[in-house]
């Protein structure tokens, strides 16, 4: 018999077998329109695929989010679409009383041993204790919460935290688990969405639901802080798309990432 994971996210994660694939719990929900958080609902669905795949490591996702996924019950399933000695193209679905609210289509590899040759560099910034934390506030008593899992802790000079926004749709800063849960898939999963919306320092807008995002992962993490950098360089209202790249703190690049998403006083009511 296994034993319980002593952290956090792990506790979203948890797959129970049901029919023909898992039940999970859905957190509760922290976004102004009450649905969860995409980032969650794509580790749990990249955990599942984890478990089908005959290939150790996630080179790509991409998750569509079709619906809102509320707090409570959901099921995930997952299968293997075609399997072959170098890669396995899977896909996972989340439903909710009988309706799939996510669907995620993802490669399964082998990463190689070493960092990828790239000239994207880390940006420079204070150390995550000199930053501004945004998330990972004590869950309290009670079980965690999302926002509790996760510590993220943006550069000082980013402006909408101190209401004065630069004008500039860029964010940078730190991120971690919150307990220092070493990363796997799904924590990078979770963390490629982990960040404020860039935009937030450019428009203001209070709610950036995703509709869909794609996350590459290029090395394995070294560290259990990783800096960031996500911007949106693209706006035609009510849709933005945002690039997200993710360092460890030997400067190695473990994640590239790209969403499209809403933001507009209305959106929520649209999905």
């Amino acid at each position: 018999m296994s034993t319980p994971s002593r952290h956090a996210l792990d506790h979203f994660l948890t797959l129970m077998p049901s029919g023909d694939g898992w039940a999970v719990d859905v957190p509760p929900a922290w976004t102004p329109a009450g649905a969860a958080h995409g980032g969650v609902l794509f580790g749990m669905a990249v955990t599942a695929m984890g478990r089908r795949a005959p290939h150790p490591d996630l080179l790509t996702a991409t998750a569509h989010f079709l619906r809102p996924t509320m707090p409570g019950a959901a099921h995930v399933t997952a299968e293997v679409l075609r399997s072959g000695r170098a890669h396995a193209t899977t896909q996972a679905t989340l439903s909710q009383d009988g309706k799939e609210t996510v669907r995620v289509l993802a490669v399964f590899g082998t990463l190689p041993p070493g960092p990828p040759d790239t000239e994207l560099k880390p940006p420079i910034l204070p150390p995550p204790q000199e930053c501004v934390q945004v998330h990972g506030a004590p869950p309290g008593d009670g079980p965690p919460d999302y926002r509790s899992t996760l510590d993220v802790r943006i550069h000082p000079d980013v402006g909408w935290p101190h209401g004065r926004p630069s004008g500039r749709a860029e964010v940078t800063g730190w991120a971690r688990m919150s307990d220092d849960r070493p990363h796997d898939d799904a924590s990078l999963a979770v963390l490629a969405d982990g960040f404020p919306p860039a935009i937030f320092d450019a428009l203001p807008v209070a709610h950036v639901p995703t509709l869909e995002l794609t996350v590459h992962v290029r090395a394995k993490p070294s560290s259990s802080w990783l800096a960031g950098r996500f911007t949106t360089r693209v706006v035609n209202e009510p849709y933005l798309e945002e690039d997200g790249l993710l360092w460890d703190e030997s400067g190695r690049l473990v994640v590239m990432s790209r969403q499209l998403a809403l933001a507009d006083a209305n959106s929520a009511r649209r999905l």
